[in-house]
């Protein structure tokens, strides 16, 4: 599974799904919309590949809230890599059982560029993902300075959520 991230519903060929987070300032929104390969994504578009999927308590359930999370806009392969350790082995054990999470996707771009999109029934789940993870202890062998923390957060109402079968299951 592949994804795009844009400000604007992909024109063009159609997705297999998509994601839109109104953003809470009123300022737009973020959608991310899905794809079965690379080469069905837009031209031009950076392509982010699936790298994780975390199901929470209220999987199955229609997200009304969304948070997309920017990491690593250098591209610096090494925080990517931390980031991934870290999302994997420390961050989805400790939000795994957040009420009201119905779940988390996480991309990578061939430049190592990643995002994440977390999906929940209540705007106080949102919260609470984000005082866990701030919350959490780094892992033996961790190193703080490759993880240096997101570049961009946007959170809102999701407006749409259209998940493809690959991504739910």
């Amino acid at each position: 599974m592949f994804a795009t991230v844009s400000a604007t519903p992909p024109a063009g060929a159609a997705p297999l799904g998509s994601i839109e987070v109104a953003h809470r300032d009123g300022a737009g929104s973020t959608t991310v919309a899905f794809w079965s390969d690379e080469a069905s994504a837009p031209a031009g578009e950076r392509v982010y590949r699936l790298v994780d999927v975390l199901e929470g308590r209220a999987a199955g359930r229609a997200p009304l809230f969304g948070q997309v999370v920017w990491v690593n806009d250098a591209g610096d392969p090494a925080v990517a890599d931390a980031a991934e350790r870290g999302g994997r082995e420390r961050i989805d054990p400790a939000v795994r059982d957040v009420e009201g999470l119905v779940g988390v996707l996480v991309f990578r771009s061939a430049d190592h560029r990643i995002v994440v999109v977390g999906t929940s029934t209540s705007l106080e789940t949102q919260t609470e993902v984000q005082d866990r993870i701030r919350r959490t202890p780094l892992l033996p062998g961790e190193d703080p300075a490759l993880l240096p923390g997101y570049d961009r957060l946007e959170v809102g109402r999701v407006l749409r959520a259209d998940l493809p079968q690959a991504v739910r299951s």
